[in-house]
């Protein structure tokens, strides 16, 4: 990154600090001269190593703590020993900014000392104890052009040749002072080690902060000093390189010597400076480096711990890192070096020794089943700081499993939003502007580094092609900001969830917390089963170790069994008899009850749906889940998830041909957007069967799905609206009848609920059916032949449906059962499979609520009674009339004598619209109605008896009987 000085926070102390003044020698009394040609502004070395104790030896132990790091940079200088040219212009230009990053992975920990305040800092008073290393500073400066003795020492030169250097000389001045671990400030929150360059007698200038930061990339850290001083005359020392180094273990012993100690000493000249004379001998070389001034060390006072380790190396073993210095100056420069760390090496080694456990921790131990719920999700990895302890290997990846059946709650969708990537800013330091409504918990992060953790929030991520469920989590403090991006993967089938954050920050951490809300939007649902439940956490390393996985279990208890008892309502638009109109129909689950599976439905008597002119949803376009409206039947309405506010969502339910046996078909369509969340369609076939003996409607639904997109959708409520216009028809009866149901659970529960609807206003509907017969076959007209008997009857919809009928045909006819061809066992038209030899008759019957009529052979089957005694005895053949088509319906008709009369009884129709039904019994060779005189002279007439069901009873008439006597005109 490029380090401009806008991007740096600004300092809050005063201004002399904010352009802070890294050294001057002793007073300089050098006049301003004309500038000569300047070089370029070059970066000459940089290095940052960490070390062992000999100060050169790589330190190569993964994890290990370093005797030292040692950050270590000059600039070019062409030196000149002309006056006539300026330090400044000797290495082309001045510092402003120092930018030093370190690799991922190394890093200090300041809380490993004592912390200097700002007022020690100044006074040279920092306790030893908050010692972490020492400076030097290398200034290019004019040297004095008078006699001076160096505080302490002897006089160096005679008047007019300091350190025997003509007068406007140039050297190199070199400052040694200790660095201090700070008191952290607003502008510094992180980490803040500072040096005062007066603590080197003689020296002049103000205290210096290098202040941490945290790259947003790759959360490595790295070091700046900012408004570095900028030397404008040839009085100010200009800055052309440092030594950074820091301990390692800063209260060890070894280190004692340099407590406190701070030297100021010429290190070089452009001319070979000379002692002066006597007690030397004249001429005598001055040695460089020679020491102008020095403090001695304060020793070891105060400092308890020795053992507290400042440095730790990166955990990871992936070949030579890399250290950048950036370097800006104030004439616009902008430079940058890199040094391969460990090249001799080719890296940290060792991995395999660095140590790595984790436990995963649950905190609801116990809960409430089937509910939103609360969670928080621990991890804790213990941490060494010890130097004698290699520290803990730094967390690559988090993997954790929720207990089985702790499932993402379909309630949390309820007003919930996404952070979109932009948004969230991983790899920045922008503001996150994630939507209110897409934090979903609470997270803090632990570490040995910092006096208190980081928090921050969780967010639901925007979803991504093959990355729906994602969390966003950041960690913020401290003037830093942790960003991670996990993946949510539910199982497919069971919904079981796992979270995993790939790629995490090679930084230390003793507890990583996830705490998910609770409420009636929690994302988190308990588990809908009893009993103790068990998670897990995979945590696997930088280093490359064996991942450690431990459990962690939650028990899910108060549950007093495995009930089951869901409810059935219902509603209607309008309850007036024998008119079409809506009705809705809901089933309800309480929380905590099974899992709702199988489901199936029957209408009372009488409750049709009008089939006619709809064109059904085709194979190919329930495959493409895409019905036509011109389909549709029903608004389908479900609530799923589980707590106070399970979330809703609406579709459609269309007409389809017949599906699994049954006459017609449906299916219910229902886009799942959830918040966020687009998870297709949900799709459930019906089958609407039709009692064939009642034509009563019965929908029998495939198993309910339970699980859509790894989301376990615990369904609460299930409506169906039934809302087509002119669709759904209700009974031409009156009372309270039933909608019955059998319904099934995820674990076998079973249940029937009912649903009472009332009906009333049958009385106003009229009862008119019309009925028309017929002797046909005009050979068999005469005494002992066998006519065709053909009987039509005819109805408005308008009308009370039929529910009996009963012909008495006349005297002149007989029924001759033992001219059939065959009878068909009783049995074997129960069982629908009458021989054709039984076939007496055909049938036809149209209504208004089918599209084509309904045909039928009509079955001629023996009769049977069973006698209060138990005995099987025979009585007169019935009727068997299995009408088809569209739909099934089995009709029965019983024959009897009375008076001399055959009398055929149809007792119980179903109660459908019908418009026109014709029974035709053939005759002929084995036709059963016998002629017993000749039909062409005798009028013959019926009785016809018909009966409603709204109670009504049509007037017994006497009809009139047509015959096929008349022979045809010749034309």
């Amino acid at each position: 990154m490029h380090p401009h000085r806008s991007t740096q926070p600004r300092s809050s102390r005063p201004a002399r600090r904010r352009r802070a003044a890294l050294i001057a020698g002793a007073a300089l009394g050098v006049t301003l001269v004309t500038a000569g040609a300047a070089q370029a502004y070059e970066i000459d070395n940089f290095s940052a190593n960490i070390v062992k104790a000999d100060g050169t030896t790589f330190e190569s132990q993964a994890g290990g703590h370093p005797y030292q790091g040692i950050i270590s940079f000059d600039t070019k200088v062409t030196k000149s020993a002309s006056p006539a040219v300026l330090p400044v212009q000797e290495n082309g230009g001045a510092t402003s900014t120092i930018r030093t990053d370190t690799p991922p992975g190394l890093v200090p920990n300041p809380q490993a000392t004592p912390k200097c305040a700002e007022a020690d800092l100044e006074a040279n008073s920092c306790a030893p104890a908050s010692q972490i290393g020492t400076v030097v500073l290398r200034l290019r400066t004019f040297l004095p052009t008078a006699a001076t003795t160096p505080p302490g020492g002897t006089p160096l030169a005679g008047p007019g040749s300091p350190f025997g250097i003509p007068a406007g000389g140039k050297g190199t001045l070199r400052v040694k002072v200790g660095l201090y671990n700070m008191e952290t400030t607003a502008d510094a929150p992180l980490a803040r080690f500072s040096f005062n360059p007066k603590q080197a007698p003689g020296a002049t200038g103000e205290p210096v902060d290098i202040v941490g930061h945290m790259r947003p990339d790759d959360n490595g850290l790295y070091f700046v000093i900012s408004n570095v001083s900028n030397p404008t005359t040839p009085a100010t020392p200009t800055l052309t390189g440092s030594t950074l180094t820091f301990w390692g273990t800063p209260g060890a012993a070894s280190h004692n010597s340099e407590r406190g100690a701070a030297t100021l000493a010429l290190a070089e000249s452009d001319t070979t400076p000379t002692l002066p004379s006597p007690p030397y001998p004249a001429g005598t070389p001055l040695p460089l480096p020679y020491t102008l001034a020095s403090r001695a060390a304060t020793g070891a006072t105060g400092i308890t711990d020795t053992t507290s380790a400042f440095l730790r190396s990166p955990t990871s073993c992936t070949g030579p890192s890399t250290a950048t210095l950036t370097l800006d100056s104030y004439q616009g420069d902008h430079k940058t070096a890199d040094f391969a760390v460990g090249a001799s090496t080719n890296g940290l080694q060792g991995c395999d020794q660095v140590p790595f456990a984790s436990t995963t921790t649950f905190d609801a131990s116990s809960m409430q089943r089937d509910a939103p719920t609360p969670l928080g999700v621990q991890l804790d990895v213990p941490q060494s700081t010890d130097t004698g302890t290699l520290g803990t290997a730094d967390v690559k990846r988090v993997a954790v499993t929720l207990p089985p059946g702790m499932t993402i709650s379909p309630s949390a969708a309820n007003g919930l939003e996404a952070c979109t990537d932009d948004q969230f800013h991983k790899g920045t330091t922008d503001a996150i502007a994630c939507p209110a409504a897409s934090r979903i918990g609470a997270t803090s992060i632990t570490s040995p580094l910092l006096d208190s953790p980081l928090t921050g929030s969780v967010h639901v991520g925007q979803p991504l092609s093959g990355n729906r469920y994602r969390l966003f989590v950041n960690a913020d403090g401290h003037g830093i900001s942790i960003r991670l991006k996990g993946t949510v993967t539910p199982d497919p089938v069971t919904g079981q969830v796992s979270a995993v954050f790939d790629d995490n920050p090679q930084l230390p951490f003793s507890r990583f917390r996830l705490d998910f809300d609770g409420g009636a939007r929690a994302i988190i649902a308990s588990p809908q089963a009893c009993g103790t439940a068990t998670g897990s956490g995979t945590l696997s390393s930088w280093s490359g170790g064996a991942a450690s996985a431990t459990s962690s279990s939650v028990d899910v208890v108060a549950c007093g069994g495995n009930p089951f008892g869901p409810s059935l309502t219902a509603a209607l638009a309008t309850p007036q008899s024998g008119k079409y109109a809506p009705a809705t129909v809901t089933l309800g689950r309480p929380d905590g009850d099974q899992f709702l599976s199988g489901l199936k439905a029957t209408l009372p008597a009488g409750m049709t749906a009008r089939i006619k002119g709809i064109t059904p949803c085709s194979e190919a376009q329930i495959g493409a889940e895409s019905c036509p409206d011109a389909a549709r039947i029903a608004t389908v309405r479900v609530q799923a998830g589980p707590g106070s506010a399970p979330y809703a969502l609406t579709g459609s339910a269309y007409l389809t041909n017949g599906y699994k046996g049954g006459a017609f078909g449906s299916v219910a369509i229902i886009h799942a957007v959830a918040g966020p969340y687009d998870l297709g369609n949900v799709v459930v076939r019906q089958a609407l069967r039709i009692d064939p003996k009642t034509a009563q409607v019965t929908v029998d639904s495939d198993p309910l799905p339970q699980i859509k997109e790894g989301i376990v959708l615990r369904l609460r409520n299930l409506t169906l609206d039934v809302n087509r216009a002119d669709f759904l028809r209700n009974p031409t009866s009156c009372g309270t009848a039933n909608i019955t149901s059998t319904l099934t659970g995820i674990a076998g529960g079973i249940a029937s609920p009912s649903a009472p609807v009332a009906f009333s206003g049958c009385q106003t509907l009229p009862f008119r059916p019309k009925i028309a017969l017929a002797f046909g076959n005009r050979s068999q007209m005469k005494k002992g032949g066998h006519p065709q008997v053909k009987a039509t009857v005819t109805q408005f919809e308008s009308e009370a449906g039929i529910k009996s009928a009963e012909v008495a045909l006349p005297k002149q006819v007989a029924l001759q059962a033992s001219n059939a061809q065959s009878l068909c066992e009783k049995a074997d038209a129960a069982k629908d499979a009458c021989p054709k030899t039984s076939i007496v008759g055909s049938a036809t019957a149209e209504t208004t609520i089918l599209n084509r009529k309904l045909f039928a052979p009509i079955y001629f089957v023996k009769g049977t009674r069973r006698t209060a005694a138990g005995k099987e005895v025979p009585t007169l053949p019935t009727l068997y009339i299995p009408l088809d088509g569209e739909a099934r319906v089995n009709l029965r008709a019983v024959t009897s004598v009375s008076r001399d009369r055959l009398v055929t009884t149809f007792p119980s129709i179903p109660d459908q619209p019908i418009k026109n039904f014709a029974i035709t019994i053939d005759g002929g060779k084995h036709g059963i109605i016998a002629a017993t005189r000749d039909l062409c002279t005798a009028k013959a007439k019926a009785s016809t008896r018909f009966g409603s069901w709204s109670g009504k009873k049509a007037p017994t008439r006497s009809t009139r009987i047509g015959t096929a006597c008349k022979v045809a005109k010749k034309k």
